[in-house]
């Protein structure tokens, strides 16, 4: 009898991990869901941060506009401010007379205009309802990204708020070496601690969303729009270190007990077998990508 209840309270434990990147640190399991997070009808109702990094912003105008103005902290790092402002140019008037102003310009501020640097600090003065912290990151340990989430946390430390998602904005076009700093940040992001363990960070490349899977069971909501479309994919990468195991459900080429590693076997270009959700049980961390098409134009 005793043993029922207990596996009662587990099960319930289990099915009351409902919200996008939540977790339970006693059975080791996560459940994912980013439809909210792409969805303008469900953004209003998640507590999020965006950030900007320095790459050409190419998805949708709607989509990035309402991202951004539903969110709780606006942020831009380095050249990413040089991004956005060219971004806000290419709206229309009436748009860009409806975007909010960043909440933090960030970075060692070598890859941004002093011109476009006074020229948002000259606009919150104009602005008195608008608090702008620009912070001047100069430490090259770390790269703008990381010290953009370090930064993130301060702010949120300071005004007493918390934020379940960190979405960020970037592309994995162009440099290489880049492209695999922005992943050793998602590291560091759980690693150092840089966020409160219950924040989740996630990676926008043009039709893409990419976040961590740590060691343990996930439960992947996939939206209909990316499971069903002809060019769909998916997949799990070992990054670092080798995945000693990886099973999965509701793929179209499913792994069991498979170790990942590179100069082996490394599932890319996966797709889905038509079902609501993908599970993942793995041993080691791994990152999750997939398209999401709506992204984009």
């Amino acid at each position: 009898m005793l043993n029922n209840r207990v596996g009662m309270i587990f099960n319930v434990l289990y099915m009351q991990l409902n919200n996008c990147g939540t977790s339970c640190n006693l059975l080791r399991c996560w459940k994912w869901d980013v439809t909210q997070l792409i969805t303008r009808s469900l953004q209003t109702k998640a507590k999020y941060a965006i950030v900007i990094l320095n790459r050409p912003i190419s998805q949708k105008q709607e989509f990035i506009t309402n991202l951004w103005n539903n969110a709780l902290v606006r942020m831009t790092v380095d050249g990413g401010t040089t991004r956005w402002d060219k971004f806000l140019k290419e709206l229309p008037e009436n748009v860009q007379s409806t975007m909010k102003y960043p909440d933090l310009i960030t970075g060692d501020f070598d890859s941004i205009g002093q011109d476009i640097l006074q020229k948002y600090k000259k606009s919150c003065k104009v602005k008195s309802s608008t608090n702008l912290n620009v912070i001047h990151t100069p430490d090259q340990d770390y790269t703008d990204f990381t010290k953009a989430l370090i930064e993130l946390c301060k702010h949120c430390q300071q005004i007493d708020m918390e934020i379940d998602h960190v979405l960020t904005i970037c592309q994995s076009s162009g440099r290489l070496d880049q492209i695999l700093g922005n992943i050793q940040t998602l590291f560091l992001a759980t690693e150092k601690a840089l966020l409160s363990p219950n924040t989740r960070v996630y990676i926008i490349t043009d039709d893409a969303v990419s976040w961590l899977l740590c060691p343990g069971e996930h439960i992947i909501s996939i939206p209909e729009q990316t499971r069903f479309h002809k060019r769909a994919w998916c997949s799990l990468v070992p990054i670092g270190e080798t995945c000693s195991y990886v099973t999965t459900t509701g793929l179209k080429w499913n792994l069991v007990n498979q170790p990942l590693r590179f100069g082996e076997v490394v599932s890319t270009s996966n797709t889905f077998d038509g079902s609501e959700t993908v599970t993942v049980k793995c041993s080691n961390t791994v990152l999750w990508s997939m398209r999401v098409p709506s992204l984009c134009p």
